[in-house]
């Protein structure tokens, strides 16, 4: 709800807006976005490219709609080996040891930033 509160009016028409709220139902109310689902569509190669060029500056949009803010935490890096362990099968040999000698340069970075993120954007198989 803070994110429909907050930072989704600044995108604009492409998302809903909140009419109702009930935190102990757990349930909101939004209005209607025109369009259709992509779910299932198939669309000639041209037609495809401006849909995923429109998702992309939706996805900017997102990121863009309010000023960056300090995170107040660090990198994940302590999540580093399980997250290894469920990529080993589609890492290259050598990515593990470039993962973690990338890893290992965590505490040198600026301090994080936070902005508005999304759920992935990415076609189901």
């Amino acid at each position: 709800m803070d994110a429909l509160r907050s930072w989704v009016p600044g995108i604009g028409a492409a998302t809903p807006r909140l009419v109702a709220a009930d935190p102990a139902l757990r349930a909101v109310v939004l209005t209607a976005v025109g369009g259709r689902t992509l779910h299932g569509a198939v669309h000639p190669p041209e037609h495809q490219r401006l849909i995923f060029h429109r998702i992309g500056q939706l996805a900017a949009s997102i990121h863009d709609s309010t000023p960056p803010r300090p995170a107040g935490h660090s990198l994940p890096v302590a999540k580093l080996e399980r997250h290894l362990v469920g990529a080993l099968p589609h890492l290259a040999p050598g990515d593990k040891k470039f993962i973690r000698a990338t890893a290992e340069q965590a505490p040198g970075l600026a301090p994080l930033e936070t902005v508005p993120t999304h759920g992935d954007f990415q076609l189901l198989q």
